[in-house]
């Protein structure tokens, strides 16, 4: 599980923390020398934490579809781009425990990787909702919750897109232990820096509380691939607060922790380019290079952060230190019969096959 490594510290959080063993855990961590040598680049596989649907989502459910089973929930509607892994990634699993997803999927550019993560959605049956925007989002929450909350068959479990929360996060506190266990396997200390695409900011936060729980030197680059409104350093150090403050609150002796959070973050700014999905000259070298090593990245999330990784490692040349990139999405998942999928989409939905998109971006 991916709580293994925290509760074997903590064992206290065995007990106070409910979760789903549903990941293949500990994820590997591999060398890529012919990417960086000096510094001597790393990959924290996340991609291959499941065989259904990988990526790192999959340690945030582990705790919340334990919430949503311990609640007595039915459903859950959560919200996403239209190549959400978010919405995938719950889709797919919480399917494996009997539970049906509605996703509320927000217009991004429409690319092939897009496309295949819809005909997933088809595939896995999730209730596909096309709202547009952002207020789409947010009035597609009501009208669900509204219509929904007074029929027993269809107990509804809100979930924000992303999944990010002081709970959920924790998994991300766990992977930082992992990881360190690791590098003290192979024989490597601390490593300089460690990069991680930024949505919600859920995986950056839990990242940065785990670097600052376990003391690590190690400073966490989380590199934002969505608007300024969206996600800053205050929304990341907060919720990276907020989950040292639950340990606290399960027993954990989190110590000088909280102290450490500022310091410990660096907020990658300058590879979103025109916005959140939008393909930019950097990932797409950054992707090819990391092909070149039998690493596929996407361009929406790991590309851009493989991106900043690259130049930190160019900048960096000639160091005798380490760099760790989290690979965060996945590639485990099937490939889709279009053919067989496509009919099965709603309507609303099948301007992304057609290339003829809404009056709304």
């Amino acid at each position: 599980m991916s709580l293994k490594t925290l509760s074997a510290r903590y064992p206290v959080l065995g007990r106070t923390i409910p979760h789903l063993e549903l990941g293949d855990w500990p994820t590997p961590l591999e060398r890529l020398p012919g990417i960086s040598a000096e510094p001597l680049l790393l990959i924290k596989r996340e991609d291959l934490s499941h065989p259904l649907y990988g990526g790192n989502k999959v340690r945030k459910l582990e705790l919340i579809l334990a919430d949503v089973k311990r609640k007595g929930f039915r459903e859950i509607v959560t919200a996403g781009g239209l190549g959400s892994h978010h919405i995938l990634a719950v889709a797919a699993l919480g399917r494996e425990l009997g539970l049906r997803t509605t996703g509320l999927f927000f217009c991004q550019p429409v690319n092939e990787h897009v496309q295949k993560n819809l005909l997933l959605e088809a595939e896995f049956g999730t209730e596909m909702h096309y709202v547009r925007n952002y207020p789409g989002v947010a009035l597609g929450y009501l009208r669900i919750y509204l219509g929904r909350r007074l029929d027993p068959r269809r107990k509804t479990y809100l979930l924000m897109p992303g999944g990010s929360s002081a709970l959920s996060t924790l998994g991300y506190v766990g992977a930082v232990l992992e990881l360190e266990q690791q590098l003290r396997e192979q024989g490597l200390p601390d490593p300089e820096a460690i990069f991680c695409a930024a949505g919600t900011g859920g995986t950056a936060a839990g990242l940065l509380a785990g670097i600052a729980l376990t003391g690590m030197k190690s400073r966490l680059h989380a590199v934002r691939v969505v608007p300024p409104i969206l996600l800053g350093r205050r929304k990341i150090v907060g919720l990276a607060r907020s989950s040292l403050k639950l340990l606290g609150r399960r027993g954990v002796d989190t110590g000088e922790a909280v102290g450490r959070l500022e310091s410990r973050l660096y907020l990658e700014e300058s590879y979103l380019g025109e916005g959140y999905g939008f393909a930019t000259d950097a990932a797409a070298a950054a992707i090819s290079r990391f092909q070149e090593s039998g690493i596929k990245l996407e361009g929406c999330y790991t590309g851009k952060a493989a991106a900043a990784c690259l130049d930190y490692c160019a900048a960096r040349k000639g160091s005798s230190g380490s760099v760790v990139f989290m690979h965060t999405a996945s590639t485990t998942h099937q490939e889709c019969d279009r053919a067989a999928l496509e009919p099965k989409l709603p309507p609303d939905f099948r301007w992304c096959f057609t290339g003829n998109p809404p009056s709304s971006r």
